[in-house]
């Protein structure tokens, strides 16, 4: 019974199948039958010279019914009308005849039984399998023309909109993409190619020609100028940081400053690699991350791999865009769990559809819940026990912390303080707390909040340090790890020039001497992982503070101008750059090593090492129970004035004719902090022997 139905459904799969194919193809299908009735009447004429006797003339109409639908029932079934009539290639006239001679072979045992037939000779039979061919070819090849002529007319119509382009690279993406060209009227038109290699500079590839390499940039821009058309777009076939690095950012910085637009070819894997309709390929907008002045950093995964696969993990701000970054990557290395925890219902849920979606595989458990609650963290950390713990949670935005001190204090230091006691308590392996650069030499609520969850992670790993070797004593690691500003996070700059730009402009800048540092998300996360595992398998004590190089700072309203340019745009032209002042709390520049902090060479590549004095647990943990009462009491002033006498710096600040003088500064900035908004901070009843709880006093 079972097998029946299984036959049943098939046949009814399949009936469903061709229905769909002929009605796809219901005006060929239609043309087909008179092909057919077309080919006996040629055949029946041509077979006595023209000339055709009563007796065949009867016999003619039931000849060509027969014929029709002999032909229809054949081609249906050997699969004719499955392709589609604008794919017309040799392997349909070889189709096309099998057909015919099946369906003429049907026609000759038919007509042999039926009497009213016998008078048609076997001459007609060959001659109509003759002519079958031609004629139902022909139908294919009329509507291959009428497709290729309704393109002609297209590309005329999109002539005017061409968009004459200079390809970047060789490899298969180019193949894919000229190729592409040859069979869609695309509006982009190739003005030539700069291979990533040298010596095939005059050769062509495909129908496009090879102005030069990327290693030798001044002569392909020198060729690329020399062009009948001007390019109006730099297309990169692979990733930027596939090519020459000097050479690939001579190109892109001539580009931008000449209004060429920037855009990248998705690749085989890429999401977007899909058309929209027939003719127009879709490319992908060159992301800001994409043109650091410098490539982005290589991580050994398999030390990654080691440090977590089969192990129990917890993220803090899980859902934040360090966190999401980091879960997604800690997915990657098969964890044993994955916890995480954040304050906010929305970013919680979609991270766990994130990972649901591309690690199925990965068991994982999502709570909401606030850092600053350190009942809910205690809870959470005695259910999972969890043997690595990123402390992701932060309130990052300096002006907004600087309106909001007392919820800095909560998040930032508090915070920090319940995860990392209570991962001490479960006896995790170690905790990674997320720091900024904005926590060196700091004028601002945020930076100096930071800076004291770095102080309590130091102390809690010197802890586990001078403990070694004792009975019953965790050996839970504290690791902190240095950046500046990530490229594309949420609230950042980089989406708000984007969403700038696409109302029109104009862009807001605070000051234009103003620079930062920059990383992408995923290099950041990545190589804060880097520096945890090597950490781990170095078994370092001295409470050491990892710092990623992140190059040289970028100027803001060089960033602001570039980002401009590749949206094709000129700058102050097109869009405007607003100057809108240095908001509260914020300095003209960032550092990356305080001026008290000893540098050394983490044995890591990219990773750099920052060693401070330290604050002693007890006094360190009685100035943030200080701290925590004047927050939860929402004494701002006295949260300052603690922070003030906990943070080496916090409350400097430089005299007039240092803040006039920025370069100056620039030039001293290991000895001065930076410029900060703002009124000019009381220094009180400080002196030059008063007590303070800081590093390095």
């Amino acid at each position: 019974m079972s097998a029946r139905n299984g036959i049943k459904n098939k046949l009814k799969l399949c009936l469903t199948q061709k229905k769909k194919e002929l009605y796809a193809n219901r005006k060929l299908v239609i043309g087909d039958i008179f092909a057919a009735a077309a080919a006996v009447f040629a055949a029946i004429s041509l077979s006595h010279g023209g000339a055709v006797t009563d007796e065949l003339a009867s016999v003619m109409g039931p000849m060509m019914l027969l014929a029709g639908v002999i032909n229809f029932v054949t081609f249906t079934c050997i699969g004719l009308y499955r392709q589609h009539s604008r794919s017309t290639s040799l392997r349909d006239v070889m189709v096309i005849s099998r057909g015919a001679l099946l369906a003429i072979s049907t026609q000759i045992l038919i007509a042999t039984q039926i009497e009213a037939l016998a008078p048609i000779p076997f001459a007609v039979f060959i001659i109509q399998f003759l002519a079958t061919i031609p004629f139902t070819g022909m139908l294919r090849i009329i509507a291959r023309h009428r497709e290729l002529v309704r393109r002609t007319k297209q590309a005329d119509r999109i002539a005017e909109q061409q968009i004459p382009v200079v390809l970047i690279g060789t490899g298969t993406n180019c193949d894919l993409f000229l190729r592409s060209l040859d069979r869609t009227c695309s509006t982009y038109v190739p003005v030539g190619i700069i291979d990533d290699a040298t010596g095939s500079t005059g050769l062509h590839f495909r129908n496009a020609q090879i102005l030069g390499s990327i290693r030798q940039p001044k002569a392909a821009i020198e060729a690329i100028e020399s062009c009948e058309m001007r390019a109006r777009q730099l297309l990169l076939t692979e990733d930027v940081s596939h090519f020459d690095n000097k050479g690939i950012f001579t190109l892109l910085s001539w580009a931008t400053s000449n209004g060429v637009k920037i855009s990248r070819l998705p690749g085989l894997a890429d999401p977007v690699l899909d058309q929209v309709g027939d003719n127009e390929i879709k490319l992908r907008a060159i992301q800001p991350e994409e043109i650091l002045n410098r490539p982005q950093k290589a991580v050994e995964r398999s030390l990654l791999r080691q440090m977590i696969e089969g192990r129990r993990v917890l993220i803090t701000g899980a859902g934040g865009s360090i966190g999401s970054e980091l879960s997604r990557q800690i997915a990657s290395f098969d964890p044993s769990l994955l916890v995480l925890l954040d304050n906010c219902e929305f970013n919680a849920y979609s991270v766990d559809m994130d990972l649901g979606k591309n690690y199925p595989n990965v068991n994982r458990q999502v709570h909401v819940g606030c850092i600053r609650d350190a009942q809910r963290v205690q809870a959470v950390f005695q259910r999972y026990k969890p043997e690595l713990v990123f402390n992701a949670a932060a309130l990052k935005h300096v002006p907004m912390v600087e309106l909001n001190p007392c919820e800095g204090v909560l998040t930032n230091v508090i915070g920090t303080r319940n995860v990392a006691d209570a991962a001490r308590d479960v006896r995790a392996i170690a905790m990674v707390q997320i720091s900024t650069d904005k926590a060196v030499n700091t004028t601002n609520v945020m930076g100096a909040t930071k800076r004291v969850a770095e102080f309590y992670a130091q102390a809690q790993d010197r802890i586990t340090y001078q403990k070694q070797g004792q009975e019953n004593a965790t050996q839970t690691r504290f690791f902190s790890v240095r950046f500046g500003n990530v490229l594309g996070s949420s609230g950042s700059l980089i989406p708000l020039f984007q969403k700038q730009i696409s109302e029109g402009g104009p862009l807001t800048v605070t000051d234009r001497r103003m620079e930062r540092f920059f990383m992408t998300i995923r290099e950041a996360v990545q190589l804060t992982v880097v520096a945890a595992a090597k950490g781990l398998a170095r078994n370092s004590g001295l409470g050491e503070i990892f710092v990623l190089d992140m190059g040289e700072p970028v100027k803001i309203v060089d960033l602001a101008e570039r980002m401009i340019r590749m949206a094709g745009l000129e700058p102050y032209r097109d869009i405007d750059i607003d100057f809108v002042g240095i908001r509260p709390g914020e300095k003209l520049f960032e550092e990356l090593f305080d001026k008290a902090e000893e540098r050394r060479d983490s044995g890591i590549e990219s990773v750099d090492s920052a060693l401070p004095d330290g604050v002693p647990m007890a006094q360190l943990r009685s100035a943030i129970v200080a701290l925590e009462t004047a927050a939860r009491a929402g004494d701002e002033a006295a949260v300052r004035r603690q922070l003030i006498d906990l943070v080496p710096g916090y409350g400097d600040h430089a005299d007039t004719s240092q803040r006039a003088n920025v370069h100056c500064i620039i030039r001293h900035r290991s000895s001065f902090p930076a410029p900060v908004a703002g009124p000019e901070r009381q220094n009180g009843d400080k002196s030059a022997n008063a007590q303070r709880l800081w590093a390095g006093e």
